[in-house]
């Protein structure tokens, strides 16, 4: 389903969604009634474009819920989606970040 949404999520022709969107993980419910898809969008955490692409895919959500039941002829019912934000990768660059200034520091200590 992951890839599956993120093949629709590329032909949408909505101008506010970035080009830059990828899916890190879809958590189905157990009934397929609904499933939570975390996003990650690759713009800067906070910027005025990653919100509107944001908005945009929750906007959008009816939508792909009906090019999913395209894909995905032989299930019953087509989950509802909701949409999350996932900053994890903007995390870990920040983590990176701070551990290389304290080794930088470290490194300037011992000189």
């Amino acid at each position: 389903m992951r890839r599956v949404l993120s093949q629709i999520i590329s032909r949408l022709k909505d101008p506010r969604v970035c080009s830059m969107v990828g899916i890190s993980n879809v958590d189905v419910a157990k009934d397929l009634k609904t499933a939570k898809v975390s996003v990650e969008i690759y713009a800067e955490s906070g910027s005025e474009q990653a919100t509107e692409t944001f908005e945009a895919l929750k906007h959008s959500a009816g939508f792909i819920r009906k090019e999913l039941s395209r894909e995905f002829k032989d299930l019953r019912t087509i989950p509802e989606l909701t949409f999350l934000i996932d900053n994890s990768l903007g995390y870990s660059a920040r983590i990176d970040k701070i551990l290389e200034e304290i080794k930088q520091n470290d490194n300037k200590r011992t000189d």
